[in-house]
C-alpha cells in the first residue's frame, strides 16, 4: 500500500490523503476529490494511465510525484524541494528514500552486488518466483533490453531478477530511469553508477542500497 498524506496549507488546500493498492490505482483522494477544494491548480491528481499510472502535482510546494502499478507491484518516485525532503526529526518513523534501508537490510559493498551469493537470500521452495530461473548471464541479458547504461538502475534489475525471477522488475527499473529523466532537472545527474564505473557518480566511500522488490525515488531539488 502507498499513502500520501497532503497537509491543509494555507489558503491553498485543506488535508488530503490519497491511498493506492495492487489493482486499485485511483485517480482520487479518498474523499472522491482529485485536487484541492480551494484552489484546484494547487493540487491535482492527474490519470496517464487508467489504473496503471498517475501523478500528482502539488504546486503549492514545487512538488510532483509519480505512481505506478507493474505487475503486481506499485512504484513511486517524487521530486520535491530538498528542504522539505530533509525537513524531518530523528524521532521520526523511518525516512527510507532519504536515508536508504535500514542496515539488517542492506546490501552495501562500495557499489558492487554481491551477484555470486543471491542464492542464499531467498529460499528455493516455497518461492514464488525461483531465483534459479535466471543466471546472471541470462539477467544481465535480459536487463539490458531495456536499460543499456550500467548505472544503478541496471544492477537493480539484475539483482531482482537474481532473487524473484519476476521479469515485471524489469519494467519497474526501467521506468525508475524513466522518471527520473523527467524529474530530475539536471541530465548529467540522471545516471548513477558504481564507484569503478565511468563516468561515476557514486564515489569511493559513498553508500550504493538497492533493496528487492522496492523502487523508490526522492529527487531533492534546487526548485
Amino acid at each position: 500500500m502507498i499513502t500520501i498524506i497532503f497537509k491543509s496549507y494555507r489558503d491553498c488546500t485543506d488535508q488530503k490523503v490519497y491511498q493506492a493498492v495492487t489493482d486499485d490505482l485511483p485517480a482520487a483522494f479518498v474523499d472522491g476529490t482529485s485536487g484541492s477544494d480551494r484552489n484546484t491548480k494547487s493540487l491535482q491528481i492527474v490519470e496517464k494511465v487508467g489504473g496503471k499510472y498517475v501523478e500528482m502535482h502539488a504546486r503549492y510546494i514545487g512538488t510532483t510525484v509519480y505512481i505506478r502499478q507493474l505487475g503486481h507491484y506499485l512504484t513511486m518516485a517524487i521530486r520535491m524541494p530538498q528542504e522539505f525532503a530533509m525537513a524531518y526529526e530523528e524521532s521520526q518513523d523511518l525516512q527510507l528514500c532519504v536515508n536508504g534501508c535500514p542496515s539488517s537490510e542492506r546490501i552495501d559493498d562500495s557499489g558492487h552486488l554481491p551477484l555470486s551469493v543471491m542464492g542464499q537470500l531467498l529460499p528455493q521452495s516455497g518461492a514464488a518466483h525461483p531465483w534459479s530461473v535466471y543466471t546472471l548471464e541470462t539477467a544481465t541479458t535480459k536487463c539490458h533490453e531495456k536499460i543499456l547504461v550500467k548505472d544503478i538502475y541496471f544492477y537493480s534489475c539484475v539483482f531482482d531478477l537474481l532473487t524473484t525471477g519476476d521479469v515485471n522488475f524489469t519494467a519497474a527499473a526501467h521506468s525508475a530511469l524513466k522518471d527520473v529523466e523527467a524529474l530530475h532537472p539536471r541530465k548529467e545527474h540522471w545516471h548513477i553508477f558504481p564507484s569503478n564505473e565511468s563516468g561515476g557518480g557514486v564515489g569511493k566511500g559513498s553508500k550504493f542500497f538497492v533493496s528487492p522488490g522496492l523502487v523508490c525515488l526522492i529527487l531533492a531539488a534546487f526548485l
